[in-house]
């Protein structure tokens, strides 16, 4: 599957936790991200075919 770019917008706050959590976990943000939008498809896209 091919993947683009997208730009977004979030609090900074919340941009500082989620650098810490994943430097922590020895990730991306961009991984951590790209699961949390997969979530919200699987649970609010449920026709959404994979």
């Amino acid at each position: 599957m091919a993947s683009i770019n997208l730009t977004i917008r979030i609090d900074e706050n919340d941009k500082k936790t989620i650098e810490q959590f994943a430097k922590k976990n020895d990730r991306s943000i961009n991984y951590y991200v790209n699961q949390a939008i997969k979530e919200f498809i699987k649970k609010n896209v449920p026709d959404k075919e994979e």
